[in-house]
């Protein structure tokens, strides 16, 4: 362990008060010089790095040289900082002196005197069962999501030999398979972002792309935002629908025909989509309401918390969507991406 005199020398200017405080610490603390040597190290820290003789081997030592050449650069650019006068933290991977493997989550912060960097505090706490934990969860998290996604896959292959073998009509077997596509590639997207949201964008572009003739018939306008799973399934069947029926009555059956989608956030933090049609057959609203009208007028607002209009205007179809981005259940469901 490190000799009592030469650590209180080093932190003499401080204060016999700080030395106690850092030495009762449970994590690494190390005084680092204005040059970026190792001053002092806590009697903690040089047992959670288990180095036996610190003294001979590790004082003055560049810290960054401490470190593994895939951390180096990480913490050089924190020492730097620190230097002049920025704290930050990283985290970054250095194993002990004996060669256990460890994690560790550091503070570097200035030490001031008269206004100006003359050392530097740097703080490591072992964080490595917190990163295992991290690991496992992202292996069975991926885990989940590749049975999910063979399970949906499986559902879709059922229901396409069932439906076929059973003489069902063509077009309701090609709406239910629509659907499962489109929950699938919603998936998809959720999957890659680790369930915690999905693009709009991706989610519009998803469900509407296929079902056009040519680029020029469709048109999406917008700042991406990011969309919590529960809406964003809801979503991806509300714009399959419509893409389905455009497809079926509306400017998607014609060669000239034209989708325009777009949205933004009002002013009021409201967010505001339309969908516009033009150049179609002329609109006709329907007899009945199916099962597409109830997941774009019922479900959709009833998932947003907010209101769908739609204008079966005989010049084509018009659909805007209004939605309270607080009235939904997860604060950050919508956020801008980058």
């Amino acid at each position: 362990m490190a000799d009592d005199k030469s650590d209180k020398t080093v932190l003499e200017g401080v204060g016999a008060y700080f030395l106690s405080i850092v030495e009762a610490s449970q994590d690494c603390i190390r005084v680092i010089s204005a040059d970026g040597v190792v001053e002092y190290m806590n009697a903690q820290g040089q047992a959670l790095f288990e180095i036996q003789d610190f003294e001979g081997r590790n004082r003055r030592r560049y810290w960054p040289d401490m470190w593994t050449a895939e951390s180096r650069d990480t913490v050089e650019q924190a020492l730097h900082a620190a230097m002049a006068g920025h704290p930050s933290s990283f985290r970054a991977f250095c194993p002990t002196a004996q060669g256990s493997p460890r994690w560790w989550e550091t503070t570097v912060s200035p030490i001031l005197e008269d206004g100006r960097v003359i050392r530097v505090l740097a703080t490591s706490r072992d964080i490595s069962n917190e990163r295992t934990a991290e690991v496992h969860r992202l292996l069975l998290v991926n885990e989940l999501n590749h049975r999910v996604k063979n399970t949906l896959a499986t559902v879709q292959s059922i229901a396409q030999q069932s439906l076929r073998n059973a003489g069902v009509d063509p077009s309701v077997r090609d709406a239910l398979e629509g659907r499962l596509m489109a929950i699938a590639a919603t998936h998809n997207v959720l999957t890659d972002q680790n369930w915690s949201a999905a693009s709009l964008r991706q989610i519009v572009d998803g469900s509407v792309t296929p079902y056009r003739a040519s680029p020029t018939q469709l048109t999406i306008t917008g700042q991406d935002l990011r969309v919590s799973p529960k809406p964003a399934v809801v979503m991806a069947l509300a714009f399959h629908e419509l893409a389905i029926n455009a497809l079926k009555y509306g400017a998607l059956s014609a060669p000239g025909g034209h989708v325009d989608i777009r949205w933004s956030v009002q002013p009021d933090d409201q967010l505001y989509i339309e969908w516009a049609e033009r150049g179609g057959p002329p609109v006709r609203p329907p007899e009945r309401r199916g099962f597409g009208s109830r997941i774009v007028q019922l479900a959709l607002p009833g998932e947003l918390g907010g209101a769908v209009d739609v204008d079966y205007r005989a010049e084509g179809l018009r659909c805007t969507i209004r939605s309270p981005l607080a009235a939904l259940d997860k604060v950050d469901a919508f956020m801008p991406l980058g």
